[in-house]
C-alpha cells in the first residue's frame, strides 16, 4: 500500500508541463569537454538566468542538461531536468557532486555534496493526491504552483562528506561555510545550483590541475518488501517510471579549473 500511495505525491511534485517533449540539441556531448569562467554575479536561486541555458552537456545516462564552471573564489553547477522521472527522481534523492582531487574516479576519497535533502519528499503533495486521476492526466497549474512552492521551502538542507572542518554531515543552506544550493522549477522541468568555495576543496585556480568528478541522482530510497512496482519504457516526458526513480544513476567526468 504505501508504495501505491508513493506514486500520486510524486506525480504532483514532478509535474509541469506534462505534454511537452524532451528536447536535446544534437550539438550537445554527453559530458562537458571544456572548462569554463563562472558568469558574474551569479545568485544561488535556481533560476538559472544568469546561465543563459549555455549548458555544455545532455548526459543521457541521467537525464539531466548540465554545466560545471568555476571563478577564482568558487566551484559551480548548474543543472536542469526536463522529463517526468528525473524532476521527482532529483526531488526524492537530490543531486550529488563529489570532487577527487586525486584525478580518480572513486568516491571514497572525494568530497561530497548532496542536495535537496528532503525528508518523506512525498508528503509535500499531502491533501492533494486525489487531484490526479491517471498517470499522464494534466496538472492543475495552480495546484503545481502550491506544490512547487512547498518543494522549495522543504529544500533547506545540504549534505556534505569529506570536508575538513564539517562535521556535521547535514547543513542547512544557510550556513557559514558559504556553500550554497537551490532547487525552482520554470515551465520544462525543475532547475538546481550549487556554489562551493575552492577553499573547501583545497583547490586555487593558481594550481589547477586535472581533478575527477561524478553527478548522481540518487532517486527514492526505499526499504520495502517484495521489490518496487514495475514501471515502463525509460522515463518518457509524462510518465512516472518507478523502477528508474528508485534506482541510482550517474557518471564521472574530468574538469580543470577554468583562469580568466
Amino acid at each position: 500500500m504505501k508504495r501505491l500511495i508513493l506514486l500520486p505525491g510524486l506525480l504532483l511534485l514532478a509535474g509541469t508541463t506534462l505534454l511537452a517533449q524532451v528536447f536535446v540539441p544534437k550539438k550537445l556531448p554527453t559530458i562537458q569537454l571544456s572548462n569554463m569562467w563562472a558568469p558574474s554575479p551569479i545568485k544561488i536561486d535556481g533560476k538559472l538566468n544568469e546561465w543563459n541555458d549555455n549548458f555544455q552537456a545532455y548526459n543521457k545516462s541521467t537525464r539531466i542538461f548540465y554545466v560545471i564552471a568555476n571563478d577564482d573564489k568558487n566551484l559551480y553547477l548548474a543543472v536542469k531536468a526536463t522529463d517526468f522521472t528525473t524532476t521527482a527522481k532529483i526531488i526524492a534523492g537530490g543531486v550529488t557532486l563529489a570532487i577527487n582531487k586525486q584525478d580518480k574516479k572513486n568516491e571514497k576519497d572525494a568530497y561530497s555534496f548532496t542536495f535537496p535533502v528532503i525528508e518523506n519528499p512525498q508528503r509535500l503533495s499531502g491533501g492533494f493526491s486525489n487531484r490526479i486521476e491517471q498517470r499522464n492526466a494534466g496538472a492543475d497549474s495552480e495546484l503545481m504552483k502550491t506544490i512547487h512552492e512547498r518543494t522549495i521551502l522543504a529544500a533547506k538542507v545540504i549534505k556534505v562528506l569529506g570536508v575538513k572542518g564539517i562535521t556535521d554531515t547535514l547543513i542547512s543552506i544557510y550556513n557559514e561555510h558559504g556553500i550554497k544550493a537551490a532547487i525552482n522549477f520554470d515551465n520544462d522541468g525543475i532547475t538546481y545550483e550549487l556554489k562551493v568555495p575552492l577553499k573547501l576543496l583545497d583547490l586555487s585556480v593558481d594550481e589547477a590541475k586535472e581533478m575527477a568528478y561524478n553527478i548522481k541522482l540518487n532517486g527514492l530510497q526505499l526499504n520495502l518488501g517484495g521489490g518496487p512496482p514495475g514501471g515502463g519504457g525509460g522515463g518518457g516526458r509524462n510518465a512516472l517510471d518507478f523502477q528508474d526513480l528508485v534506482s541510482p544513476s550517474d557518471f564521472w567526468a574530468k574538469y580543470t579549473l577554468a583562469k580568466q
